[in-house]
């Protein structure tokens, strides 16, 4: 159920959080078959956890599945970055996702930014030309929203979008610092107020 996941990939469900069929069923008015099978669905891509005789959680997000995420998106998209950067490639439809992104404010569902926000990195991936590197960047795209829609609970909307405008300023430009400002927003602005938001949800102590 399409449902479920929106609800998921918009943060509304913290990790941990136990599900109950016929909870969800009644809430949304369906039947049970129909939740199970959803269910099921999102426990085979990872989002959620089925434990035998105990049932479904929302999936724990480890730090150390942040990081292997975050490192797995720099190999790609900086890779993605330097096969164009000053090339004269078309980067049109990228300019139009940082245009979007600088348009916002704190009124704009977080969810709606992050969308936003996943459209103009894979822009980037799309502007390298490397269909394996696409195909393999679009296998972590849920686990990335999942991730990422815990992320306004640090960052507002305006510096979310300050920061990215920025970037694409320099990628537009085509000056060799957009792969210093890209390996900055993919490390140090992503991973730490991530892991400091999931600290929050779960009560762990990642320094």
């Amino acid at each position: 159920m399409v449902q479920i996941r929106d609800e998921l990939l918009d943060g509304k469900m913290a990790p941990r959080t136990w599900l109950r069929e016929e909870q969800i069923a009644e809430r949304l008015e369906v039947g049970r078959y129909t939740v199970r099978s959803a269910i099921e669905r999102l426990v085979s891509v990872g989002l959620l956890v089925h434990e035998r005789n105990r049932g479904v959680y929302v999936s724990p997000i480890s730090p150390e599945r942040v990081e292997s995420l975050f490192e797995t998106r720099k190999v790609i998209e900086v890779g993605s970055l330097r096969l164009f950067l000053g090339s004269g490639t078309d980067l049109s439809e990228f300019k139009a996702h940082a245009k979007m992104l600088g348009s916002f404010d704190e009124t704009t569902p977080w969810h709606t930014v992050i969308e936003a926000h996943n459209d103009f990195h894979r822009a980037i991936v799309v502007a390298g030309g490397n269909s394996r590197l696409l195909d393999t960047y679009d296998r972590y795209q849920d686990d990335l929203q999942f991730m990422l829609s815990f992320l306004g609970r640090v960052h507002t909307v305006d510096i979310f979008g300050t920061n990215h405008v920025l970037l694409a300023e320099e990628i537009c430009r085509g000056s060799p610092k957009a792969i210093e400002f890209l390996e900055y927003d993919l490390s140090e602005f992503g991973v730490p107020p991530l892991l400091e938001a999931l600290a929050e949800l779960e009560g762990i102590d990642t320094r």
